[in-house]
């Protein structure tokens, strides 16, 4: 698909104010190289980030929930466990306000069950460092994804959704990350082989440019 030139234009502004919500710390970088994209590059770039482009918008073929637990976009985790990550919201209605997403796909019907052991654990570790009056405990969908939202609430403290200072993100995640209690198998003895010979150095070839990887939502 080739587009004009005013079309290019009017995509790349899209994608760099998609980039600029995004907790990205080299966001003006990605942001710049978006901006000098001409037309046959912008096209590989869409095609590389599975991005189409619709009357309605961009869209991409996986959620942005799917892309922050395949760690494709970055974000401000506190927890994980087997089934779950613990994430800050970066448009928080309130301090502390944090998203439970499942690394599988899950109904919505399913999500709080499936979250539960995360979700106690964080919810807790909220009492304890920042002291809200209640928390509340809802789930949610994105893009056809399944989360839960833990939302605690502050007395005379209005809820109301801002963009989060990074400063104040950092400041969170360290007050509020706990440790992995990922479940992990023990790993079977590997088995002694025998040495081999070694190879000859291949010849030097020439190398390829870094690529710049990241998806945006």
């Amino acid at each position: 698909m080739a587009f004009t030139l005013e079309q290019a234009e009017e995509i790349k502004k899209k994608i760099i104010e998609q980039v600029d919500s995004l907790p990205n710390e080299n966001k003006d970088e990605i942001k710049e190289y978006v901006s000098k994209l001409n037309e046959e590059g912008l096209e590989e770039f869409l095609k590389q980030n599975n991005i189409t482009v619709s009357d309605a918008g961009l869209n991409q073929d996986k959620s942005i929930f799917e892309l922050i637990v395949q760690g494709q976009i970055p974000s401000y985790k506190i927890a994980e466990d087997n089934n779950s990550i613990a994430i800050l919201e970066i448009n928080p209605v309130s301090e502390g306000h944090v998203i439970i997403i499942p690394k599988e796909k899950t109904e919505l019907n399913e999500v709080i069950e499936k979250t539960k052991e995360l979700t106690e654990k964080v919810s807790d570790k909220i009492k304890k460092e920042l002291s809200p009056e209640e928390i509340g405990v809802k789930e949610f969908e994105v893009q056809g994804y399944s989360a839960v939202s833990i939302l605690p609430m502050y007395k005379d403290k209005e809820l109301k959704k801002e963009q989060a200072e990074e400063s104040k993100l950092k400041e969170l995640k360290e007050k509020l990350t706990e440790e992995v209690i990922q479940i992990v198998p023990p790993e079977e003895p590997k088995k002694e082989e025998p040495e081999e010979e070694p190879e000859e150095e291949p010849e030097e070839e020439e190398k390829e440019l870094p690529k710049i990887s990241f998806r945006v939502p």
